[in-house]
């Protein structure tokens, strides 16, 4: 049980920490070519139904990398708390094995904050 949840809190980790990332900058670098297209299609189409439909498109997709880069806090807060828990467990363990001179590894046991480890 205890390696499955190991396996389980790795894979978080390793999707927060650099899958999620990849795949914001992907969705943005796709939104902006989709801007810069409907812009295109906007300048240099005859068509009015056309140009109207770009219009809608230029203007839903600025709507979605608005609600994209308004969570980037979100995502930034994300990775920040498990940035600082990893490096909180790295000196918990450090300090476990300068004063033991033994590998203590604490995952799923209350830390002396009375907390449970998620990472």
């Amino acid at each position: 049980m205890q390696y499955l949840r190991n396996q389980a809190k790795e894979s978080i980790r390793e999707y927060v920490t650099e899958h999620l990332p990849e795949q914001y900058e992907v969705c943005l670098t796709a939104l902006d070519a989709i801007i810069k297209r409907a812009f295109d299609i906007l300048e240099t189409s005859d068509d009015n139904r056309e140009k109207l439909q770009a219009m809608e498109l230029f203007k839903d997709t600025h709507l979605v990398k608005l609600e994209l880069l308004s969570n980037a806090t979100t995502i930034d807060n994300a990775l920040h708390y498990i940035r600082n828990k990893q490096h909180e467990q790295q000196q918990q363990k450090k300090l476990d094995l300068d004063s033991t001179g033994n590998d203590n590894n604490n995952d799923g046991q209350l830390s002396k904050t009375g907390r449970h480890s998620i990472f």
